[in-house]
């Protein structure tokens, strides 16, 4: 039996049942997976966790339930793992949690604390996925936090990736089933079943560019909010294009030294705009900051617009990228004095790492 034909969803809830059926045929979550679905609590990963349990025997996935507990929230945080840990075991799946100090991480990184959060997040994630031998980490972004991201993304005048949103795949493992699904239908699955889930208050916090956006959001009219989808869709779309075009470019224009990016200057100049700006930041990926991105959107034009003028120069990105020109080599390096931290090379070209600097928790 095939995950389409597994179908102990109701009808009305068909988003659901149909979002995660394609993920088995596409390979997003291949039939016979073992799959870490990360489920915080809240309505979202909740959805997931019901919806994946249910199409699981038709599609013969093995799964497991993933939770991290951030140190923040303290008493509401400790109910949330209860609570998850609840659903796991009325479920018969096995239970991971995380403690992780995201304050102490954001600190240590200097990270926001959104940002720091996330970082522990998908990291402790990670070391449960490795652990358990999972071969996959379900997320349950959905298509409202797709369009949270571009309005985010707009605001910071971020490129292609930043507003194309969460990637449905990441290098490491992490997929996003849930992207074409809306949060009125994940409401609407768990109504009908009866589920309550966790709310986070600090989701209230109006001090957090993302929950800024979201309150935006619900008080738009339904047609720009549909209108913003299509945009987030569109976005999504070109940059997963814009990675394969450099998934076959990028190879033979760079090359990799023990602590340098080297690129060809003159294979670059010929490349489409779009296509040179992601291949410069991909060529610092590797020096950023851990959680950061490789250099701002101001930094980059300005090293394109020294790359148009054909000669040799030096510039400087992100306080800590070293960047030159020399004939045809354009070189990537840490500035002197600075340390490469967990972020470090070796570099992968084209390996999709740009993500929204504080997107949702799972």
């Amino acid at each position: 039996m095939t995950a389409m034909e597994a179908n102990p969803i109701p009808a009305a809830d068909e988003t659901l049942r149909h979002a995660l059926a394609g993920a088995a045929e596409t390979g997003l979550l291949p039939p016979g997976a073992r799959i870490l679905l990360a489920v915080s609590g809240g309505a979202d990963s909740l959805a997931l966790l019901y919806a994946a349990a249910a199409m699981a025997p038709g599609a013969d996935w093995r799964l497991a339930v993933g939770h991290v507990h951030h140190g923040w929230r303290r008493r509401e945080a400790d109910r949330d793992l209860s609570f998850v840990a609840g659903h796991a075991a009325r479920l018969g799946l096995a239970f991971h949690a995380r403690r992780r100090n995201a304050r102490a991480e954001a600190r240590r990184s200097g990270l926001s604390p959104e940002a720091g959060a996330r970082r522990a997040r998908y990291e402790a994630l990670c070391e449960i996925a490795r652990e358990e031998g999972m071969e996959r980490i379900a997320t349950a972004h959905q298509r409202e936090d797709a369009v949270e991201s571009l309005l985010l993304a707009r605001e910071r005048k971020a490129g292609v990736a930043g507003l194309g949103g969460p990637r449905a795949r990441r290098a490491d493992g992490v997929v996003r089933p849930l992207l074409a699904v809306s949060r009125t239908e994940i409401l609407a699955f768990l109504a009908a079943r009866g589920l309550s889930f966790r709310r986070d208050r600090t989701n209230g916090d109006l001090s957090l560019a993302r929950n800024r956006v979201r309150r935006a959001m619900a008080a738009a009219p339904e047609r720009l909010r549909e209108k913003w989808a299509d945009e987030a869709r569109r976005s999504s779309a070109r940059r997963d294009s814009l990675d394969q075009a450099l998934a076959r470019l990028e190879p033979a224009a760079f090359r990799i030294g023990r602590d340098a990016v080297l690129v060809d200057a003159v294979a670059l100049e010929a490349w489409p705009s779009e296509l040179r700006r992601r291949a410069v930041e991909d060529a610092a990926r590797p020096f950023a900051r851990p959680g950061r991105p490789p250099m701002t959107g101001p930094e980059r034009e300005a090293l394109l617009r020294r790359l148009e003028s054909g000669g040799d120069f030096r510039f400087e990105a992100g306080r800590r990228i070293a960047i030159e020109r020399r004939g045809g080599i354009l070189s990537f390096r840490l500035r002197s004095g600075k340390t490469a931290g967990p972020a470090g090379v070796p570099f992968h070209p084209a390996k999709p790492e740009g993500e929204p600097m504080d997107e949702p928790r799972a």
